[in-house]
């Protein structure tokens, strides 16, 4: 997918470049520990979840877009995905 995001915020306050990619296998990762399996799924989420992205203006955060996996998943009927991915961000946190 063809995003306009081109850069993000790290938590140390590094700039990086995006890679949607880490967002798919966020979210595949978290959808495994479940059960889950289908990266198609998976990347139709991360693609939900650019779509949101786009909508901020200024340059996201990594805390920002780990908010809207969030938000995607739980509007999406992935709760027990969202649950698992919750848990992992509080480890890395």
């Amino acid at each position: 997918m063809e995003t306009k995001i081109s850069r993000i915020k790290k938590r140390d306050g590094t700039v990086v470049l995006f890679d949607q990619a880490k967002i798919t296998s966020a979210i595949l990762k978290a959808a495994k520990s479940v059960g889950g399996k289908d990266r198609k799924v998976a990347q139709m989420l991360s693609d939900k979840v650019v779509q949101e992205l786009e909508k901020i203006t200024n340059t996201p955060s990594v805390e920002q877009i780990q908010d809207i996996v969030e938000k995607v998943l739980i509007e999406e009927g992935h709760a027990s995905t969202a649950k698992a991915y919750i848990l992992y961000r509080q480890e890395r946190a």
